[in-house]
């Protein structure tokens, strides 16, 4: 090959060092580099957006299983006030209100902080009320008195009607003697089990605020019975007990218990707190038999002044009786 020929096509192989491709091939990596770009980011908007929504449903999936039906039933006169949430991309933190009726007022009770993330365990992360209960015997009381950290007001406690006591407390003298202008509540004992149908001719309405629901199991009973020797074991705290909320401008009837039975029965399937609703089930069924289906109450909570509260003291079928919160009336 001549020189000629060997120059000329180097000149036809080198033409893309010429200035115009060289713009041309940066114009075009360019426009990738755009595309690629866009890409990413549409790409990431999407995923980040399906995320996020996806996220959203499951925790608004977890906080509707979380409903406040469960606080229609459970928490003796306690009763849910108001909740705010805080989102996060995988969890959720709810702080949860908790309010007392004592006579036509009422106050916060205690305020719960849960964590609810995507998936797991919820956790409860604070509660106004405290996290572990410490219980200090009360020498005048008799008794153990259970303070709520909150606000420092009494809790309320039951006696079975079927367990023996050391000591069974008579505060309801003591509340009618409290000052005229202070709103009581007082937790009511029974020493047997009432229908809603003695309750309402031997109880009446006026000043009952709350129905506690034997919902004991034969077995509970059996071993309450036998291993448990200290009272303060054998009483049933009014924020675990079962039950449901009664006011004096609407007598309750039977159908007031079958429509706790049924609530019940709804938050089985559904609820957190399955296994202890289930376990309440099993003990109503069990406990009325004798009562022909009818549910079976173990006690009440009353509130009013003390003078409202007089009238409590002549009924011989009260076994025990306990003071719990107390307020100003103005």
């Amino acid at each position: 090959m001549s020189d000629n020929e060997k120059s000329k096509k180097e000149e036809e192989i080198d033409f893309i060092s010429t200035p115009s491709v060289q713009k041309a091939f940066k114009k075009t990596k360019r426009n990738q580099t755009i595309k690629y770009v866009i890409i990413a980011v549409l790409t990431t908007t999407i995923l980040l957006t399906i995320l996020f929504t996806g996220s959203q449903y499951i925790l608004n999936k977890r906080l509707e299983d979380q409903d406040n039906i469960y606080d229609m039933v459970y928490g003796a006169n306690i009763s849910f006030g108001e909740s705010r949430n805080n989102y996060n991309l995988f969890s959720v933190t709810k702080e949860t209100t908790y309010r007392k009726r004592i006579g036509d007022r009422s106050i916060v009770w205690d305020k719960k902080i849960e964590k609810i993330p995507l998936f797991g365990r919820i956790d409860t992360i604070e509660r106004g009320s405290g996290m572990v209960e410490v219980n200090v015997f009360n020498e005048k009381a008799q008794r153990t008195v259970r303070y709520n950290d909150f606000n420092n007001e009494r809790k309320i406690d039951f006696y079975y009607p079927g367990l023996s006591y050391d000591y069974l407390p008579n505060e309801l003298d003591s509340a009618v003697g409290l000052d005229e202008n202070t709103l009581i509540e007082v937790a009511l004992s029974f020493k047997e089990p009432m229908t809603l149908a003695e309750m309402g001719e031997q109880l009446g309405y006026e000043n009952v605020d709350w129905l506690w629901v034997d919902t004991t199991t034969i077995n509970q009973m059996d071993r309450m019975t036998k291993e448990l020797d200290s009272d303060s074991l054998k009483t049933k705290g009014g924020g675990g007990a079962f039950g449901f909320e009664v006011g004096q401008d609407t007598p309750y009837t039977e159908e007031n218990g079958q429509g706790f039975i049924q609530t019940l029965e709804q938050l089985s399937k559904t609820d957190s707190h399955k296994s202890s609703i289930k376990e309440a089930l099993k003990g109503i069924k069990e406990n009325t038999q004798s009562s022909k289906g009818k549910i079976r109450l173990n006690g009440a909570v009353v509130t009013g002044t003390a003078e409202e509260l007089k009238r409590f003291q002549k009924l011989d079928f009260i076994r025990a009786s306990v003071i719990g919160a107390t307020i100003d009336k103005y």
